[in-house]
């Protein structure tokens, strides 16, 4: 039922206990991470919220509806988490630590994410968005060259008809160009 306790004494791979029938991870809080990721998410949605009070009426109104909802999915994947937190302290499971080994994914595709933000006004859209594909690509294991030419080129393609041939949106060229 269990699938691994982390301790002083435990495989370093093993990050957290894991009852598979209900999914409960308990943090070093003492919290299910789904509580933390549900309410970091809903801080988010009215703090983005409220810069929205400053825009006019009409066009604030479509990021308000995407904001409501997803702080509505925020708020369930919070209330989500609590009930997991609840039924595994009525287990009396061991609270153990989660983010000791597990950062290195989300931080990496992070970190490509800011460095591809970081690229568009020097290298332009298609480049630094060719490049970080490419990355993606190739950090989630995707090693066929094929492939990752027929998703850049299609990706591009894809962007450059909508946004810049029918929306006539012009995308950053880059200081390169």
């Amino acid at each position: 039922m269990l699938s691994g306790i982390t301790h002083a004494n435990a495989a370093p791979n093993v990050l957290a206990l894991v009852d598979k029938s209900t999914d409960s991870v308990i943090t070093m809080k003492g919290l299910h991470p789904d509580t933390v990721i549900g309410l970091c998410m809903l801080l988010l949605c009215l703090y983005f919220y409220s810069v929205t009070a400053n825009l006019p009426k009409d066009p604030a109104l479509f990021p308000q509806i995407i904001l409501v909802a997803l702080a509505a999915f925020s708020l369930f994947i919070l209330v989500a988490g609590l009930l997991k937190t609840i039924r595994a302290r009525k287990r009396n499971e061991q609270v153990v630590g989660f983010f000791e080994d597990g950062l290195r994914g989300p931080l990496t595709a992070y970190a490509g994410l800011v460095v591809y933000v970081a690229l568009i006004p020097v290298l332009g859209f298609f480049t630094a968005t060719s490049l970080a594909t490419a990355f993606f690509m190739g950090y989630f294991g995707y090693r066929s060259y094929i492939k990752a030419l027929i998703v850049l080129v299609s990706i591009n393609a894809f962007i450059y008809l909508l946004f810049v041939w029918q929306l006539r949106i012009l995308l950053p060229t880059g200081l390169l160009i």
